[in-house]
């Protein structure tokens, strides 16, 4: 207790509001008050967030404004990713991106239903030419959706400089959110690197002020990393958001500085590098690591002094400090005391299990079993490291997804001892965590076999699905009258590798259907106009992932417009 009254002596003097405040006309993509359900840089699933999650009130179909005047050059629809997304380029060379839309205004609307109909595709890109389809500051481009891999309704935006790098909008324009509150700490660990084999501790921590934390004394010698678990809330939201820049520093000499203001997309890809992956694997749990290891490629460093890392001297003192920030400069303050203690432990040595394969990072490896292999490029993993694996019945362990990968291994499967009638049924799947549920694992024909490529370990096996799709109608029934119907609705389902592709005619001719893959569901907007009579002939085609192809015809009437 004195030594911690002590350190708040030392630092107190130093606490200095870093609050800011944009003085910049406000522009927004929403005509309502700008609330984020995610920040730049926040850690999402293998990437950083490349831009702002605008809530929209829970609902779709609020009217998206363009940030600056300039012409759409992309437009792209997707099942997944961005769903329906449109990009501007203005001026300046910088790029606005509008992502999950429900649908464009409709003179862009227009346009893309119309490629859409030509190709007979739902999903599309293309790039329109400078002076095809110019749009002005505060114009309304788009309504706000939840398409493609969205898990709610909001409108993502992005910001891109000249090379299409996705940079802050919250601190490169003048995109404005009410944000006055500190961030917060949330957990300290740190890992000696003494040993190669510790794992991350924790180390408790203690709220003082709104802004400034301090922790337990670490004892302990030798070189260490730490590692935080921080987060951002903004006024007026409680979403746990990321943070916008971390400082760290040991007796007043800064160590590392790192900056989420600029992330490109071959960079994102890294983000398991800048966790602890196999801590957040095992407890879901990512402990951004306040230190750089060996073969990380991230550019989020703008200083670094000993990688981050600090060598800890038996019987000295140190003061080891962390400061966050967010985008609006609210900063709050976490010290460390550090006594310098030798500590005895023994060392931990690694068994050579018969199963184990040493995999230098530098080296090319085929691993061959009685019917798979697995081959695995140089540079895929960031270390040389041992992994574990097993083969029986089909199944393929590849150790466990707690190592993360740089580049994708490839597993390809014999299949001779198969009927020929089952082999074009055949799919390679990555089994869950507990080997319960098998999910497709995009898969292709080779010479006798399948392949397929993976970025993370684990476990595949080969599964079969004989099983067709299935097909019903919603709301209706055959021979109906539908006048009232704005949507044609259809239920769509399949439990074995999944739907790739569908498609829907009305008398002969292709109609654009969109797939909400959420609900399984496809619908039709009458307001395509392509029903002019009242008797209609409908007929649906879904194949699934391995070729099973389920169609289904009925008749349905409308009263012609």
């Amino acid at each position: 207790m004195r030594l911690e009254l002590i350190i708040i002596l030392l630092i107190s003097n130093s606490l200095i509001s870093q609050n800011s405040l944009f003085n910049l006309e406000k522009t927004n993509p929403l005509d309502i008050p700008i609330i984020l359900s995610g920040t730049y840089g926040e850690l999402r699933s293998n990437h950083f967030h490349s831009g702002i999650d605008v809530k929209t009130k829970g609902i779709q179909g609020l009217s998206v404004y363009s940030y600056a005047s300039g012409y759409v050059s992309r437009i792209k629809i997707s099942h997944g990713g961005y769903g329906k997304a449109l990009y501007i380029k203005h001026p300046d060379g910088t790029t606005t991106v509008y992502a999950h839309l429900k649908k464009f205004s409709s003179k862009i609307e227009k346009i893309v239903k119309s490629r859409q109909y030509k190709r007979e595709s739902y999903e599309i890109e293309f790039f329109p030419k400078e002076n095809e389809i110019s749009v002005l500051k505060n114009e309304i481009i788009a309504f706000s959706g939840n398409t493609g891999g969205s898990s709610g309704p909001h409108l993502h935006f992005e910001l891109r400089d000249q090379n299409q790098t996705p940079i802050n909008p919250l601190t490169n324009s003048n995109v404005y959110v009410e944000d006055n509150r500190n961030p917060l700490f949330n957990k300290l660990f740190y890992k000696s690197y003494s040993n190669a084999f510790s794992s991350q501790t924790e180390l408790k921590i203690k709220k003082i002020s709104s802004s400034l934390y301090i922790s337990d004394t670490l004892k302990t010698t030798g070189k260490v990393g730490f590692g935080v678990v921080a987060f951002d809330k903004l006024d007026l939201a409680n979403n746990s958001n990321g943070i916008s820049k971390i400082i760290t520093s040991l007796n007043n000499h800064n160590l590392l500085k790192i900056s989420f203001d600029s992330i490109s997309f071959d960079e994102t890809k890294h983000i398991n590098a800048f966790i602890d992956y196999s801590f957040f694997k095992n407890h879901k749990i990512r402990i951004q690591k306040l230190f750089i290891e060996e073969n990380n490629p991230l550019d989020l460093y703008n200083y670094n002094r000993n990688n981050g890392f600090i060598t800890i001297k038996n019987k000295e003192f140190y003061i080891y400090e962390v400061n966050i920030y967010d985008a609006n400069d609210n900063r709050s303050r976490l010290v460390v005391p550090i006594l310098g203690v030798q500590t005895t432990k023994p060392l931990e040595v690694i068994n050579k299990h018969p199963k184990l394969n040493y995999i230098d990072r530098e080296k090319e490896y085929e691993l061959e079993f009685n019917s798979v292999k697995v081959s695995i490029l140089k540079e895929t993993f960031y270390k040389n490291l041992f992994i574990e694996t097993k083969f029986e019945n089909d199944t393929l362990s590849i150790d466990k997804d707690t190592i993360p990968l740089l580049k994708p291994i490839t597993i390809s499967f014999n299949i001779d001892r198969y009927n020929d009638s089952l082999k074009d049924r055949l799919f390679i799947a990555k089994l869950s965590e507990n080997k319960t549920v098998a999910n497709y694992n995009y898969t292709t024909d080779i010479y006798n076999g399948k392949k397929s490529s993976t970025k993370s370990l684990g476990t595949y096996t080969l599964e079969v699905d004989t099983i067709s799709p299935k097909i019903s109608l919603i709301g209706f029934k055959q021979n109906d009258w539908i006048s009232n119907f704005s949507y044609l609705k259809i239920k769509v389902k399949d439990t074995g590798s999944g739907i790739r592709k569908y498609n829907g005619w009305i008398n002969n001719k292709w109609v654009l259907f969109e797939l909400n893959t959420k609900k399984g569901v496809l619908v039709y907007d009458f307001n395509d106009n392509v029903v002019k009579v009242a008797k209609n002939n409908l007929h649906i085609e879904i194949i699934d992932n391995v070729g099973n192809k389920t169609e289904y015809k009925t008749t349905f009437y409308r009263k012609p417009k």
